[in-house]
């Protein structure tokens, strides 16, 4: 059954007829009619979705793709930073990244060895290396792009030029910039495998000369240098950059839960002492004399014996045979003593070992990113405006750090911490996230409280009018106060009947009908007829 409009405002002019009742009638539907609106702006904040960056800062021609890609696999989308952040629902992300990966998106212009599969005429041999240099950085790209923690990825590589001199003949290398997702971090392995996957893919190019920097600004490859000097032998430099690093970690996850994790920044510089140190002293006490050897020797000797003596001759150089001893000739007795003392004075021995190694001094510089006030610019625009912390809050967080390294001031540590700008990074697009809500909340609030001031308002004066009708009626005469009283009485009955009576026809309900579901034509019709009240 069509819904003829001409009836339906021809019995809402009837029932406005009475003058008595148009306030009334007026105040209930533009009550209703704000009950409704709010119901209605409520309803769709509660089953609002909450959306979550899918891919940012593509180029035209991907971002393109990409939302042709979403609209066929009906995910819905929204757009942010001009065209330049696409963002989905938080729940399907992941679902959309596999999707789109699935068809190649997005591509950033990554040319891989699809460069050769249409042949040209006259390619000089110039061209063909640039056209192999490019295809192995695209097909490289991808391949790094395949890592969890990483959301972009750019490979470069520098061949050297042929020389005819081996001496000057340079060497390959290459650079990888790396653009990491919020909140997520390449392993040490991961860096290790893309350094020495982009080594392997090109010829003569050494692990050492391959550089990884990511988007934060850090040198990822110092990482392997630090694997290379373990394998030289270098154990101080290792040692030293895995001490740093650990008070780099500590320190950047301890600040990281009070200001954010991306909003501080933490390097750190230790000296060293190295070498394991093996120490020997002796110490002699010379007043302290002990005996530590003694040898004594007694000799005694005594000769009573003779020989007789032979004439002058040849029987006297032959030697005899025998010597025949006489009796009663003189005789030689001889004594001999030797003693042998060895003194030696009193020695200890102290034997030291110093550890492997001795904290010499350590250095900690600290960036922490300031806080942000909204402000409008010459032309009315809100701009961010910069507010750096506290003098009295950089000192709590110095005192923090200096606890947790264990600051020795006798050692010349040093702790720095400043308050600086950060570049604009994905919290900006949080916050317009949450400024939206908020302004969605506030509106349905500024809302919620005209609707009550209003049924307030009305509420108060009918209040006021029937105390001024009992007033009136207690101030005629007797005779005519019963009559009176019964007027009232009557015309409220009527009143009551004529609205139950109201509600129970099907234009009404159709009325309510229409205002739920094109609640501005309504509003159009009670801003007409008001209008036309007030130039009678």
């Amino acid at each position: 059954m069509a819904i003829n409009k001409e009836v339906i405002i021809n019995k809402i002019k009837e029932i406005f007829q009475d003058k008595a009742k148009q306030k009334y009638i007026i105040g209930g539907l533009v009550g209703l009619f704000l009950i409704i609106l709010i119901a209605i702006l409520i309803t769709k904040n509660l089953h609002k979705e909450d959306y979550a960056v899918l891919y940012s800062g593509l180029a035209p021609d991907d971002a393109g793709n990409i939302l042709t890609a979403l609209s066929q696999e009906n995910i819905p989308y929204k757009l942010e930073g001009n065209g330049t952040i696409i963002m989905v629902p938080k729940d399907k992300v992941y679902d959309a990244r596999l999707k789109l990966a699935a068809k190649g998106l997005p591509s950033g212009k990554v040319v891989g060895f699809e460069i050769f599969e249409e042949p040209k005429l006259g390619t000089t041999q110039f061209q063909e290396n640039v056209n192999y240099i490019r295809a192995v950085e695209g097909e490289l790209t991808r391949t790094i792009k395949q890592l969890d923690a990483v959301m972009d990825a750019k490979v470069n590589i520098a061949l050297p030029k042929d020389s005819i001199f081996v001496r000057q003949e340079d060497e390959a290398k290459a650079s990888v910039v790396i653009k990491l997702w919020p909140d997520k971090d390449l392993t040490k392995e991961q860096i290790k495998a893309i350094v020495f996957l982009v080594s392997r893919a090109v010829p003569n190019l050494k692990p050492e000369n391959v550089t990884v920097v990511d988007n934060r600004g850090r040198v990822l490859s110092d990482l392997i240098d630090e694997e290379s000097a373990n394998e030289s032998g270098d154990k101080t430099v290792d040692l030293k950059r895995k001490l740093e690093r650990q008070l780099e970690k500590d320190i950047q996850s301890m600040l990281a839960k009070v200001v954010g994790p991306e909003r501080v920044v933490v390097k750190a510089s230790v000296e060293l002492e190295t070498g394991r140190v093996h120490q020997k002293d002796e110490i002699y006490d010379p007043d302290k004399v002990a005996v530590v050897s003694e040898r004594k020797i007694k000799e005694s000797e005594t000769e009573e014996s003779q020989t007789i003596n032979a004439p002058p001759g040849t029987p006297t150089n032959v030697p005899p045979v025998m010597n025949t001893p006489v009796m009663g000739g003189g005789g030689k007795k001889k004594e001999k003593s030797d003693i042998t003392t060895n003194y030696d004075v009193s020695k200890s021995m102290i034997e030291t070992q110093k550890p492997l190694f001795t904290i010499k001094k350590i250095s900690v510089g600290v960036m922490i990113d300031g806080k942000y006030k909204e402000v409008k610019d010459k032309d009315g625009n809100i701009i961010r405006q910069f507010e750096p912390r506290s003098q009295q809050e950089l000192q709590s967080y110095e005192n923090l750090i200096k606890s947790a390294i264990g600051f020795d001031p006798n050692r010349g540590d040093q702790v720095t911490v400043i308050s600086v700008p950060f570049e604009a990074t994905s919290t900006q697009e949080e916050v317009s996230t949450k400024q939206q809500n908020l302004i969605m909340y506030v509106i349905a609030g500024i809302l919620l409280l005209l609707i009550l001031g209003l049924l307030a308002f009305i509420f108060i004066k009918k209040k006021k009018q029937k105390k001024e009708e009992i007033i009136t009626a207690t101030t005629l005469s007797a005779p005519l106060a019963g009559v009176a009283a019964e007027a009232l009485a009557k015309k409220y009955e009527e009143e009551k009947s004529l609205m139950s009576e109201i509600e129970k026809l099907p234009e009404y309900l159709k009325i309510l009908e229409i205002a739920e579901e094109n609640p501005q034509m309504i509003a159009n019709i009670i801003t007409k007829w008001i209008k036309e009240d007030a130039k009678k």
